[in-house]
């Protein structure tokens, strides 16, 4: 099976319950009526649709003790092209990102230089591989498919429903101690959904061979056009080059046609990774 890696909740709500006298929880007789087919379709029904997104963004990238705070607007064509302008406080921009399904270019504005290339850039900058369809779906807050021919557990976790191709009491031990489990169980895709709105809240992707973990909380949904997006995302990155990253939304419009430039300058070099 070829790796999905390779081919690319909230505060309010816990304060919210613990103010109630009765907390509401997912039961196991519910596993009778919500079997794993029915799951996955409630799942896909439930994605956030669209043509075209574009989305202002406030970032903090954390890495090796770090923390560096810039701005970006992201704008994505569905299924096709994702673009990324990424500005410092000053509001001057930086750099310039463009990921189609099959290339992925960097506009570098401060060392004026560029790169064309494939998915391997990203495998090198974050020794992670992540294909167009997962990046677009991690964005957004969808769920990942699963890959038809893989087996998938249905349980439950406390209020959530969890869905994955490894049993949930697996999962920690894996994140912990990968080595243990075994070594056919080449990718763990861990899903953790709403009992209500069939949202993903948080996940786990892990790549056993090469030690990759990569893990995202989505919180504070907000309404967009009848729909639900969540505005705070963070993701973490356990490889050899480990990073947190904390996105959040402060403009949605699903108003297209949207540009998508990329104009290089003849006095910018060309680099090669």
């Amino acid at each position: 099976m070829i790796s999905r890696f390779k081919v690319i909740v909230p505060i309010l709500l816990l304060m919210v319950l613990s103010a109630c006298k009765v907390q509401q929880k997912a039961k196991k007789k519910d596993l009778k009526v919500n079997k794993t087919e029915y799951l996955i379709h409630q799942l896909d029904r439930n994605k956030f649709q669209f043509e075209h997104l574009s989305l202002k963004a406030s970032i903090q990238l954390y890495q090796k003790g770090k923390k560096t705070p810039f701005k970006a607007n992201i704008r994505i064509r569905k299924d096709s092209l994702i673009w990324v302008s990424i500005t410092p406080a000053l509001g001057i921009e930086v750099a310039r990102i463009m990921i189609t399904r099959d290339s992925v270019k960097v506009l570098n504005r401060i060392d004026r230089n560029y790169f064309i290339g494939d998915y391997n850039y990203i495998n090198k900058r974050f020794n992670i591989d992540l294909e167009f369809s997962t990046i677009q779906s991690i964005l957004i807050g969808n769920a990942i498919d699963f890959e038809t021919d893989e087996k998938v557990t249905l349980s439950i976790d406390k209020e959530k429903y969890y869905l994955g191709n490894l049993k949930k009491r697996k999962v920690k031990k894996a994140d912990e101690k990968p080595e243990r489990i075994e070594k056919q169980k080449e990718e763990i895709v861990s899903l953790w959904a709403d009992q209500k709105t069939f949202k993903v809240s948080h996940f786990i992707f892990s790549d056993l061979t090469a030690n990759r973990f990569l893990t995202g909380r989505y919180e504070n949904f907000v309404a967009v056009e009848n729909q639900s997006l969540p505005s705070d995302l963070k993701f973490d990155f356990q490889s050899e080059k480990p990073a947190k990253v904390n996105l959040q939304y402060s403009k949605v419009s699903l108003t297209g046609p949207l540009k998508f430039s990329f104009n290089i300058s003849s006095k910018y070099e060309q680099v090669f990774y």
